[in-house]
């Protein structure tokens, strides 16, 4: 066998076998460093957002800069207040404004903290706390119609996503079922998206917090299940 040759059949079988040992496209192969979901996750909701991101539209808080440290006091290990929000340069023609907060587990699951959704597209900011900026779905943490404070199981380093969507139209949910949750929304949704901008932030449970899921009464002004989403019965005529 001459030199070309030889070299052609190494080339080929080094190809060969590299593509054996990687693991087929989209299979779970194993969680990533710090406790990331499995390879091939989807996270629902990054994968709604555009492929063009609008560099104009911001979202910040006043409480926490994008990639810091959420402060304990929007934690389930604080006082489990919603931060306060503020975006500019919102695209032109937006009529409706969505945001959810979401995190993706060790699972691969998306896991839905916060969702509003009927979001006057003239609010520009919202306090801490707030609750009247728009309609409320469902957390998936805990299965209430409020705002799940991080409370993550463990010590270790999680990553939260605050997503708000500027929309050319509002959504037609007219025929889903109260509460609404993500899944729901983001099919509503799709289309009809002109931006997304994120807030990112991280929280780390100190070593030694317990492992148990925080059991919290509701909290005052936010409504605990679906019937506060349900509209009272009108008296008969």
């Amino acid at each position: 066998m001459n030199s070309p040759l030889r070299t052609v059949s190494l080339l080929l079988l080094l190809t060969v076998s590299a593509h054996a040992a990687a693991p087929a496209e989209g299979k779970k192969a194993g969680k990533g460093g710090k406790g990331g979901p499995p390879a091939g996750s989807v996270d629902m909701v990054a994968a709604a957002k555009p492929s063009e991101k609008n560099i104009t539209f911001k979202l910040t808080s006043p409480a926490v800069k994008d990639g810091e440290k959420l402060p304990v006091e929007f934690t389930g290990d604080g006082a489990s207040a919603s931060p306060p929000l503020a975006w500019t340069g919102i695209p032109k023609g937006t009529q409706s404004l969505v945001l959810i907060m979401h995190h993706l587990d060790p699972e691969g699951k998306t896991k839905i903290y916060w969702l509003m959704h009927d979001i006057d597209p003239q609010t520009t900011s919202v306090a801490k706390n707030a609750t009247d900026f728009g309609k409320m779905g469902i957390s998936t943490v805990h299965n209430r119609v409020e705002y799940a404070p991080p409370h993550s199981k463990g010590p270790g380093e999680k990553k939260y996503v605050l997503t708000l969507f500027a929309l050319s139209a509002k959504p037609d949910l007219k025929n889903a079922a109260p509460p609404i949750t993500a899944e729901v929304l983001l099919a509503a949704i799709k289309g009809k998206i002109l931006g997304a901008a994120d807030l990112s932030v991280i929280y780390t449970r100190t070593a030694g917090a317990s492992d148990e899921e925080e059991k919290r009464p509701a909290r005052k002004g936010d409504r605990p299940n679906e019937a506060a989403e349900t509209p009272p019965a009108r008296p008969a005529k």
